[in-house]
């Protein structure tokens, strides 16, 4: 009894022992797991801070930098493109973008509300700049809507202060001067996409910028580019500007002086009026162009200042095709003007010589069919030098006859038929010079004899590009030369006072004897200025032309007689009227080709678009014209 007393006594003396030393075993637990979370969380946080500074120091220095240094990206000016006489064809004006830094952006839902209530930004214009932002910098702007007015433009200096990571950049776009008159030549702009932004350099092209899409812009987008520059700022919480640090200034792109001479482009353009078609002008001797025109044409800033979804397809489904250069990448049967190669191919083949005279009744017999010639009751006993004058088709087939198509096909190929002349514009047409071999490997068929008739006056298989008919009447203009045609006459590169002259046409020599080209060339005289020529009213005062007409049909004879009169066929079923010629005669100055789809003839209709064009490069007074010609009268045919 007294024993347990004791011993009980003992035992509670211990626990109250253990219990005032924390010495019992779950409380030794307790301590022991705590210490071990302790320690653990410490080693963590040690091996953090060790991660971040030793291994991460530079990275997170770099980005602590920036939010108070940034790099602004800033974009070079694009070169100008200016005509012959300095006068500006395409510019750069300034607009407004309206842009958002990301990492400014605290509440894209709170942003995207507050500039549709203020400025009329759609959600899909947020989603598209969202997406665009995607693996650039968070400190770089990305634009949402260009060409800002200045309405919105005061009402977003207005809000400001609530509108954090918005900015408003004054950016330069391209400005066209000469829309419409210029439109296929200096061509136009567009925004450059992520599988064109691989293609170019990263150090000088980002997403947003403008890219060359068409015409010269396009040929000579590295030219016209410039070199990016930056400016080092510094700026606050809202990304707001307090202090330029330092600059590497843009270098602007190169200016492009042309050749070209937008008073030609306008004499052009106005002479054609509604008409569908193309003309080109040029120096035969060295192959400047002076006047490339295609009709009908656009508005070329639309593309840039934006075109609405109804003006796009307005534009991409018009029946005329107003994209279209004509002036390179239409094709047309050449017609008559062909007769100059088959007179070249004859007299230098030795088949005839200018004296070789053939009869034509008005047509010939020829096979199952008979060739006509477009004069009915034909021309009667006739050289060369007058079927060139009066376009006797019947010389021409007899001529072909002889000479067979494979000598044809060499011939207008030294005439630059069939092959691009290396104009440095883009979609540049081949063309098509016909021959045996040709037609054995497109159609697996042998050519026919009577095939080579047609092909002789320009008809059949034959295609040519305007600009190639000004190239094949200026080896006649130059005695023989074939000249690459050139746009741009010198470089103005930027920080420097010397320009930089274009690279310099390549020049064939044409085997064509001398006394053969001068044949040639005296039967296109009498096409402008004999009394049966048939392109009297192209005639100028004080100045001789020489020229040829041409009538290339788009449809079979006999299908476009049927209609009856010539006013009552079909606009789509008329034949194309062509017109080729050059100025002075005596020392050639001026080469000139035009082509007026479904115009009808090339002397009435043709002609005088060349004439005008013409008279704006000799600067001849209009009235004189019109009186010189008063009382002139017309042969129609080609």
């Amino acid at each position: 009894m007294n024993l347990y007393k004791g011993n009980s006594s003992v035992w509670l003396d211990n626990k109250a022992r253990a219990a005032e030393s924390g010495q019992s075993p779950v409380t030794k637990k307790i301590l022991l797991a705590g210490s071990l979370l302790v320690g653990l969380a410490f080693a963590a946080l040690i091996a953090r801070l060790w991660y971040m500074q030793l291994l991460q120091g530079d990275h997170f220095r770099k980005l602590s930098e920036n939010n108070r240094v940034r790099l602004v990206d800033v974009s070079p000016s694009r070169g100008l493109i200016l005509d012959s006489k300095g006068r500006l064809l395409a510019d750069n004006r300034p607009t407004f973008t309206l842009a958002v830094v990301p990492e400014d952006v605290p509440d894209w839902k709170l942003l995207s509300r507050r500039l549709q209530e203020l400025v009329g930004i759609t959600t899909e214009e947020i989603k598209k700049a969202r997406l665009a932002a995607k693996g650039q910098p968070p400190f770089k702007p990305v634009r949402i809507r260009s060409h800002l007015d200045r309405e919105q433009l005061a009402i977003l200096e207005t809000f400001r202060y609530e509108l954090a990571g918005v900015k408003v950049l004054v950016e330069y776009r391209r400005a066209y001067l000469a829309a419409r008159e210029t439109a296929h030549l200096v061509g136009y702009l567009g925004e450059i996409n992520s599988k064109e932004l691989s293609r170019y350099p990263k150090s000088v092209y980002r997403l947003g910028d403008y890219v060359g899409r068409y015409g010269l812009e396009s040929a000579y987008e590295r030219v016209l580019h410039g070199k990016r520059g930056a400016r080092q700022v510094e700026v606050d919480a809202m990304g707001r500007e307090l202090n330029l640090l330092d600059k590497v200034d843009a270098a602007s792109g190169h200016n492009l002086v042309l050749s070209i001479d937008l008073d030609m482009q306008k004499a052009a353009a106005k002479a054609l009026g509604d008409e569908t078609g193309a003309v080109v002008a040029m120096n035969p001797q060295n192959g400047e162009v002076y006047c490339l025109y295609s009709s009908p044409t656009f508005d070329q800033n639309n593309f840039i200042w934006g075109m609405t979804s109804g003006q796009w397809k307005s534009l991409a489904n018009d029946k005329k095709h107003p994209l279209k250069n004509r002036a390179i990448s239409g094709n047309y049967p050449p017609g008559s003007t062909y007769k100059i190669v088959t007179a070249a191919a004859g007299l230098e083949e030795g088949v005839i010589t200018p004296e070789t005279t053939f009869f034509c009744p008005g047509q010939i017999h020829f096979g199952r069919r008979f060739y006509k010639c477009w004069k009915k009751g034909g021309h009667g006993t006739v050289n060369l030098q007058r079927a060139l004058s009066e376009s006797c088709d019947v010389y021409f087939y007899r001529l072909g006859q002889k000479l067979g198509i494979d000598r044809l096909a060499k011939y207008a190929k030294a005439f630059g038929l069939g092959k691009r002349t290396n104009i440095s514009l883009p979609h540049e047409s081949i063309g098509l010079v016909p021959s045996t071999a040709w037609k054995k490997r497109r159609f697996g068929e042998v050519w026919h004899e009577g095939e080579t008739l047609s092909a002789a006056i320009g008809q059949g298989f034959n295609l040519t590009t305007p600009l190639q008919l000004a190239r094949m009447v200026s080896v006649v203009a130059n005695g023989g030369r074939l000249v690459t045609p050139t746009l741009v006459k010198r470089m103005v590169v930027s920080g420097k006072q010397d320009p930089v002259p274009a690279p310099k046409a390549v020049t064939t020599k044409v085997n064509i004897k001398p006394e053969h080209l001068r044949t040639i060339h005296q039967g296109l005289v009498d096409v402008v200025n004999s009394p049966r020529g048939t392109a009297r009213r192209v005639r100028l005062p004080g100045i001789t032309v020489a020229g040829k007409t041409g009538t290339a049909q788009v449809v079979g004879l006999k299908f476009e007689r049927s209609f009856g009169k010539e006013e009552d066929v079909p606009w789509k079923y008329r034949s194309h009227a062509l017109f080729v010629c050059y100025a002075p005669a005596e020392n050639p100055t001026i080469a000139v080709a035009v082509v007026v789809e479904h115009g009808g003839h090339g002397g009435s209709d043709a002609g005088p678009v060349a004439k005008k064009v013409m008279e704006e490069f000799f600067g001849i007074n209009k009235k004189e014209t019109i009186q010189a010609a008063a009382g002139v009268s017309e042969v129609s045919g080609d």
